[in-house]
């Protein structure tokens, strides 16, 4: 990397390269010219020393010429100083005004030396820039994702009212059970993606205080009972009775999601859950009976909408948002959640520091 001086350390040495230059060029020309003229005769020694407060014609060539090169040295020396300022400049303004025209790929280029202000300025814009784009894209991506979640229970409530009052369904019990799963299906996607907002905005708020994990846990397993027995799932607990530190809405939320990703697509078996304390850690384990996700998937695993094809056709296939939601809690507390497999069997480990410093 080269090295780059400041602005300031570059006007300072301008400055007084032109102020060297000017000097030693008077110096020079003053004994040039005076010298010239000593010899052709057009004054004499003695005649400047007795009128030396008078302006010979020789002093009007010595002062003229001068100010005339001292000029040249100054502007030529100005001119290459602002042209390093300049250029950047413009590259900057270029790709501004690209980026105002919506071609959000723009970016300001230049790799000549510049001070070191100019280069953080093109690396910080260019850095702006490319956050910019992604933005913009993952927005597109994210409206695209929305739009088709919504679509099916919009359509699905939609044809069902209408035919209500077309008298093409009969408005039973059964039939609105199903309408009122549609409506809490587009509600735990709006909290989703409100939940998701606010941990990216880092406005996600965190209430800690120490609480008993197992009463948690029972009341998120009492209100999925009946569909952990339709899956056929039997949940095994080995819990720790140390009391845990942490956000207990934001810890039944994760269950919550965690255990209905179980639900959804785990095979018929037991569902471990398992707690422990040490080394002020707290480490939270889920396993299941697989099938698990292969290698290649599990990069994308926390991903918003991320989907396996083959869980689509599941009876209860979510939105997607699920996992996601659950790894931007987990980061806003500064902790940590991994996927791991042991032969078919699945085990999301999550771990959250137990520091009551958070508490502030």
């Amino acid at each position: 990397m080269k090295y780059k001086l400041g602005i300031s350390k570059q006007l300072f040495i301008a400055l007084s390269i032109v102020n060297l230059s000017v000097t030693l060029f008077s110096i020079l020309m003053g004994y040039l010219v005076y010298n010239y003229a000593l010899e052709k005769g057009w004054i004499t020694l003695s005649s400047i020393q007795e009128d030396w407060t008078s302006f010979h014609l020789v002093d009007w060539i010595w002062l003229c010429t001068v100010i005339f090169c001292g000029s040249m040295i100054s502007l030529v020396i100005g001119m290459h100083l602002a042209k390093r300022f300049i250029i950047p400049i413009n590259f900057l303004a270029e790709a501004a005004k690209k980026i105002s025209q919506g071609d959000l790929s723009a970016r300001a280029y230049d790799n000549r030396v510049h001070s070191a202000e100019m280069s953080e300025l093109l690396y910080n814009f260019n850095n702006m820039a490319q956050k910019l784009e992604v933005s913009v894209k993952n927005a597109q991506v994210w409206n695209a994702a929305i739009a088709h979640e919504l679509r099916t229970p919009i359509t699905i409530l939609q044809g069902r009212l209408q035919g209500i009052i077309d008298g093409v369904f009969k408005p039973d019990e059964v039939l609105f059970k199903s309408l009122l799963n549609q409506v809490e299906g587009l509600s735990h996607l709006v909290e989703d993606l409100r939940t998701l907002r606010l941990v990216e905005n880092q406005q996600l708020r965190l209430n800690y205080e120490l609480f008993d994990f197992k009463s948690v846990l029972e009341k998120v397993l009492n209100a999925f009972e009946d569909r952990l027995q339709q899956a056929k799932l039997v949940p095994e607990l080995d819990l720790t009775t140390t009391p845990v530190f942490s956000d207990r809405r934001r810890i039944e939320q994760v269950l919550i999601a965690l255990i209905d990703n179980a639900i959804r697509y785990s095979n018929a078996g037991k569902l471990k859950i398992s707690s422990v304390v040490d080394s002020q850690n707290w480490t939270l384990k889920i396993e299941d009976e697989g099938p698990g996700i292969a290698t290649e998937f599990r990069n994308d695993l926390f991903k918003p909408f991320f989907r396996l094809e083959e869980s689509r056709n599941k009876e209860f296939g979510g939105t997607g948002l699920g996992l996601a939601v659950v790894h931007a809690i987990i980061v806003a507390m500064k902790g940590t959640i991994e996927y791991s497999s042991q032969g078919p069997k699945s085990i999301f480990t999550i771990k959250i520091s137990m520091g009551h410093e958070e508490m502030g």
